[in-house]
């Protein structure tokens, strides 16, 4: 950063600091004759210089047409990257769903088992329990 604040700025310095002119003793061409002589060793630099901006605005160009680019490509791998998202929650949701499901119906099962069972025992101990009762 520059003490200007303007970036990387070149200081350009003049023969002369100052153009000024005797009216006294010279006519207007020749004090704009004397001051066009004083800054055209400068015309040599700024057109250098205007050559380099140029060349920069039209770098600038083509990365702001690439980035541009990039931020739609980005947008739209993140819409997809969102769409599976969206798509691998709603399975996982289903997934969920469905166990929950085969809890329940292993519950349902169980229950319905152990009620088979404790009928299948009691009617068993009523027709052999009581030669069970007696055998031993």
């Amino acid at each position: 950063s520059s003490p200007t604040g303007y970036g990387d700025c070149e200081v350009v310095k003049l023969e002369r600091g100052f153009a000024g002119c005797n009216y006294k003793d010279m006519t207007g061409e020749e004090c704009f004759a004397q001051a066009k002589a004083l800054v055209a060793p400068l015309h040599g630099y700024f057109s250098n210089q205007d050559k380099k901006y140029e060349a920069l605005r039209f770098e600038c160009a083509k990365f702001t047409a690439a980035t541009k680019a990039k931020v739609a490509e980005c947008a739209y791998l993140q819409e997809a990257v969102n769409a599976k998202v969206m798509e691998t929650n709603e399975q996982a949701e289903e997934f969920n769903k469905a166990a929950e499901n085969t809890e329940a119906n292993c519950r349902t099962a169980c229950a319905d088992y152990k009620e088979c069972r404790a009928k299948t025992i009691s009617a068993y101990q009523k027709v052999v329990g009581p030669c069970e009762t007696t055998s031993s």
